[in-house]
């Protein structure tokens, strides 16, 4: 949309801490061509405007006391 501002693209360091954060390798002379390919996928994502979308169930959460699996309940 021309009336809205231009996202700025994933820098390559962003790009590598996303890498890392993955835990894969790919190789350096890989990195632009992974930039752009990644960038072109989540181009639907972030035009979309979130706060414009109705949630249709509430959230998920999640009690880190339990009750966890392989234990018995009550």
């Amino acid at each position: 949309m021309p009336d809205e501002p231009k996202r700025p693209e994933l820098t390559l360091d962003e790009l590598r801490a996303r890498i890392a954060a993955a835990g894969i390798t790919i190789p350096e002379n890989r990195l632009n061509m992974v930039r752009k390919l990644l960038g072109e996928a989540l181009a639907p994502l972030r035009s979309l405007d979130s706060r414009k979308i109705r949630p249709l169930e509430p959230a998920v959460t999640f009690d880190a006391a339990g009750p966890h699996v392989g234990v018995g309940h009550e």
